[in-house]
């Protein structure tokens, strides 16, 4: 092998920077739940928890969330009561100063949470508590018997996202229509139209601006588990298999790079590289938009974003959230203007994809996000 080690260095950490950045990292894997971090004094909350309710957490925890920090909490407050909120340690000021994407995080964990109450047989339903999105208590869930819900708990389970592999075949307007529902928050544009070329130059710009923020790219690299260890110790961030880093790369990045390979010149700049040849490989973008600005809308918004993803895999459709811009000046101030729209929660990269791999992301224990 002719490689250096720098040349490796600057190639594996090129890509994966250009795959942990997007905001919304793939969230999930069943496998390996034991005690982890923050799951001391939890356990007790588990005596007040059947077997059904605890399964029914357990696939609500299979919600992605921005760098997978699983920022989701619950408090049972009393039998088929439960608080719902977030832990300030798993936010991203960095990134996400205003809890935009916390809030994304919860809809789809909370959209999970009705689906796997539904699939026990449980009537799920909740009232918004927080005022506002740093609020650390956002709704109290109320949990009663009800109608069985005809929905394979594998959709949940295997559900992922895609980073690599799309196509850019053109996407069935009746194939889109059925995963989204036809819900009209979802707008989307092919690639090659004026929108779609605009959204990815403005994807790429405003992924090199936050790739040279260094709080940005400090508070990236607090998130990456790169060795084994890590990664049993916290269950939650990104790991090289979650960044689609596998084979002999996969094994140099998690044997020598650390957090300060992140900082480095080399990672960021063939960063952008592989950034480039993302947005250059899809079928088109998929914008959400919410329909107003507070931890309501944009709970509801996730709710919608994690519908669809259930339902991708069975069309071999496949999303990359790629929202820098609107985390970003200018594009975050200008984005919504030039696709008419008050406010939006998400911008999506969207294909079809050959072949769908399986979820590999960590998943943190019960015990170290329920408790009473």
């Amino acid at each position: 092998m002719n490689t250096t080690r720098r040349g490796f260095l600057s190639a594996a950490g090129g890509a994966m920077l250009a795959a942990s950045l997007p905001r919304f990292v793939q969230a999930f894997a069943s496998e390996g739940r034991g005690l982890k971090e923050g799951a001391k004094g939890r356990g007790a909350a588990m005596r007040f928890l059947g077997r059904e309710e605890r399964a029914m957490l357990d696939l609500a925890s299979c919600a992605p969330s921005g760098h997978n920090t699983q920022p989701w909490t619950v408090r049972v407050d009393r039998p088929g009561v439960w608080s719902i909120g977030t832990e300030r340690s798993r936010w991203l000021p960095a990134v996400d100063p205003e809890n935009h994407d916390i809030m994304i995080s919860m809809g789809a964990f909370i959209e999970n949470l009705a689906v796997a109450a539904g699939i026990y047989g449980r009537r799920f339903e909740y009232r918004l508590k927080g005022k506002g999105p740093h609020d650390t208590e956002l709704v109290e869930a109320q949990i009663g018997r009800g109608t069985a819900l005809d929905f394979p708990a594998a959709r949940i389970r295997m559900r992922r996202t895609v980073r690599n592999g799309l196509m850019t075949r053109e996407i069935g307007t009746a194939e889109l229509a059925e995963v989204t529902g036809s819900d009209a928050r979802f707008l989307y544009f092919p690639r090659p139209t004026p929108m779609g070329r605009y959204l990815s130059e403005a994807t790429l710009e405003a992924n090199r601006a936050q790739a040279w923020r260094d709080e940005a790219q400090e508070e990236l690299a607090d998130w990456i588990r790169w060795s084994k260890e890590e990664q049993s110790r916290h269950m939650n961030g990104l790991t090289p298999a979650s960044m689609e880093i596998t084979g002999i790369a996969g094994w140099y990045v998690r044997t020598f790079f650390n957090r300060q390979s992140v900082l480095t010149k080399s990672f960021r700049e063939q960063g952008m590289a592989m950034a480039r040849k993302q947005v250059e490989n899809c079928a088109g973008w998929l914008v959400l938009a919410a329909d107003g600005s507070g931890p309501g809308a944009l709970i509801d918004a996730g709710r919608a974003f994690q519908r669809m993803g259930l339902l991708l895999r069975e069309k071999s459709m496949a999303v990359h959230p790629m929202t820098q811009a609107l985390q970003e000046s200018p594009w975050r101030e200008e984005i919504a203007s030039r696709i008419g729209v008050k406010r939006i929660a998400m911008i999506l990269r969207l294909g079809y994809v050959k072949s769908y791999p399986g979820p590999v992301s960590p998943r943190m224990p019960l015990e170290s996000f329920v408790g009473v």
